[in-house]
């Protein structure tokens, strides 16, 4: 280890759940490489498993939780933790899922920049990290508790200043969408992570840290990112910049809902219609202005995109949140208009340590296979399960979570339920790889289909939704693709589009591995009026890296890192049996069109054009240096990007790659 490590802490911490044992390594020669948070848990993750074959809830799966080299610091918004795992909710086995709020902070001050737990414990026990004090505790007392008791007790035990991550009954009875939970609004929500902690008999990890970040130039730091939160904070930066600012620290999420809908992107009613319904008004804005107590934030954010929320009367309950995915969710999918409702759902899944998402996307689909007669009040044990019965959901959850009469089979999420029903059912399942979508009707914008489709983790916008598309600035659209058609909603340019979609997934690798939030980096509209805009915050975040961690990286040795993780995610579902077949849009993208009421594209949305949409593919795989016929990547193009580990590991689990 170097005798100063800037930026970063120097340290993964390896937790072996089965024998106890704790090993601390050097990280700092995968740091100029792979950077941190998500790029090296990607690295070390495929290196370490047997990626083709270790079953998501085997004691061999291991959880790599990192933070990044700006994380815990005065960058603005630089709360984000990162964790990779083999998922057991998406058939792709891909996990990736982060979170805001003050854990990873918590856990950098303790001195790690990668907590790696491997292992199952023989009775369940949680973790705790007090900078150098490590110690796997007893768990008994507080499983079967939800998130909510979990943290109260464990802030009773170790003081105010112990960050949490945690899982509810969910993720005990290893629900294949269960979550993990931190504080009030946070979740790692995606892919099953907390089933797969459920199966390692581990209730929680706390951090305790108090130990300094050390940058490298901490007065040039201090200025530059004084100034990124001056930018984010200012209202003349730009139009479309400190409309986004505006939005955000008023109603959160949520507030961009009609904002999104003009090109029909929110879907309603499971998918079946989209766009803007003004019977959804309090779920946009009325919900915040009549129930929200406060506005929060995560560790270092400015903006205060959080809500904390107390619902009087209708469906008593308090919580955090809830983000747009979740009144999607449990609102517009559901056909549930009353906020009160969508609050009591979203406070129910959160301490029970559920996916919003998923359980949304599984109550819906059950109300179309309802409406569709597919199923009935039999198979349902006498649940109504209908559109806008706000009241079934509620009963029904709790059967799923604790896996009791029919929440034994939807614990395992809708795709497996559809699939066991047969092929009809699974016509109303809209899913990619197995992983129901988030709150976006991909029929409405080409590249946000292609992005969808080809996520390694499937149906998620966080993979990398390309923004261009939707602000449509055509200056925006010329300087990330090359072409103006990337900002077009309905174009199928294949290049325009390929591109598009590649720069944005990569460009999410940046958030996710330094320890910041993609929302005020790249995923919302900051940054987007013009090409120098965009310049500009690259610039201060490469300045921020330097100043913090002494390595100097120029935006293009950044992608190409970038480039390579994603190649490391798709060399892994391949290996686990994905191919091009499984990066076509679903059934109902491709066979039925969309109505609904929104300005800008067709009204209804057409189906997906296959032919166009497989030319666009065609251009996306050549990007990426992929076999056009079955989406592996080339040997030759890995080896050319310096992954010849990558192409070993590849070929000896596929002999014809």
């Amino acid at each position: 280890m170097k005798d100063t490590v800037y930026g970063n802490m120097g340290t993964i911490l390896r937790v072996d759940l089965s024998t106890g044992k704790i090993i601390r390594e050097d990280s700092t020669p995968y740091l100029k490489d792979w950077i941190g948070g998500r790029c090296l848990a990607h690295y070390l993750l495929f290196n370490e498993l047997d990626v083709a074959r270790v079953g998501p809830l085997s004691p061999e799966n291991r959880i790599y939780i990192g933070t990044g080299p700006l994380a815990g610091t005065t960058f603005p918004s630089s709360g984000r933790t990162h964790a990779c795992f083999i998922a057991p909710l998406n058939y792709s086995g891909w996990g990736d899922s982060n979170c805001g709020g003050h854990f990873g902070p918590a856990l950098k001050r303790c001195g790690f920049d990668m907590l790696v737990l491997s292992g199952k414990a023989p009775k369940p026990v949680y973790l705790h990290i007090k900078n150098d004090d490590i110690k796997l505790v007893p768990a008994e007392d507080l499983w079967g508790k939800g998130t909510i008791d979990t943290q109260a007790e464990l802030i009773a035990r170790h003081g105010e200043r112990c960050k949490l991550l945690c899982i509810g009954q969910a993720g005990e009875h290893q629900v294949l969408f269960a979550n993990v939970r931190t504080e009030m609004t946070n979740s790692m929500g995606r892919c099953g992570l907390g089933a797969v902690f459920g199966s390692k008999n581990l209730k929680a990890v706390a951090a305790q840290g108090t130990k300094p970040i050390r940058l490298f130039k901490p007065k040039e730091y201090y200025a530059v990112t004084k100034q990124l939160r001056d930018d984010l904070l200012d209202p003349k930066f730009g139009k479309v910049h400190s409309a986004t600012y505006k939005v955000m620290s008023n109603w959160g999420t949520p507030g961009i809902t009609n904002l999104i809908g003009t090109t029909g992107m929110v879907p309603i009613r499971n998918w079946q219609q989209c766009g803007i319904d003004p019977k959804f008004s309090r779920l946009v804005h009325s919900w915040n202005t009549e129930h929200g107590t406060r506005r929060e934030s995560c560790f270092s954010c400015p903006v205060h995109c959080h809500s904390a929320y107390a619902v009087k009367d209708g469906y008593p309950t308090r919580g955090g949140g809830p983000e747009y995915e979740t009144t999607t969710a449990l609102g517009h999918k559901c056909d549930v208009t009353d906020d009160r409702a969508v609050l009591k759902l979203n406070s129910m899944c959160n301490d029970y340590g559920l996916d919003t998402v998923e359980f949304g996307a599984l109550c819906s689909t059950l109300m179309e296979l309802r409406e569709r007669n597919i199923i009935d009040r039999d198979y349902l044990n006498g649940l109504d399960m209908q559109f806008g019965n706000a009241d079934a959901m509620i009963e029904l959850m709790p059967q799923v979570v604790f896996r009791k009469g029919l929440g034994k089979t939807l614990a395992d999420g809708p795709w497996r339920v559809c699939k066991r029903l047969g092929e009809e059912a699974l016509h109303s399942c809209y899913h990619q790889k197995g992983m129901c979508a988030t709150g976006v009707e991909t029929r409405s914008t080409i590249g946000s289909m292609l992005q969808f489709a080809v996520s390694p983790r499937g149906s998620h916008h966080l993979n990398g939704l390309p923004t261009a598309e939707w602000v449509n600035i055509p200056d925006i659209a010329i300087k990330v693709a090359g072409y103006k058609e990337a900002g077009d909603v309905r174009s199928y340019h294949p290049q325009a589009k390929a591109n598009l979609v590649k720069y944005y997934e990569d460009m999410f690798f940046l958030s996710d591995s330094l320890g910041i939030c993609k929302f005020n980096f790249g995923h919302l509209a900051y940054w987007h009026d013009s090409g120098k805009d965009l310049d500009y915050m690259y610039d201060q975040i490469i300045k921020s890296i330097y100043y913090a961690t002494g390595i100097q990286y120029t935006v293009k040795e950044l992608f190409q890192i970038f480039d390579r993780s994603n190649q490391i995610e798709r060399a892994s579902i391949v290996m686990r049996g994905c191919r091009r077949k499984d990066d076509q849009p679903n059934w109902k993208c491709l066979h039925e069109s969309c109505p609904g009421q929104h300005p800008v594209g067709p009204i209804p949305l057409p189906p997906i054009d296959s032919k166009k949409y497989n030319r666009v593919l065609d251009a996306y795989y050549e990007a990426r240096g992929w076999d056009k016929e079955t989406g592996i990547p080339k040997t030759r193009q890995l080896k050319k990007r310096g992954l010849d580990f990558v192409a070993q590991k590849m070929n000896a689990a596929l002999p014809h790659a």
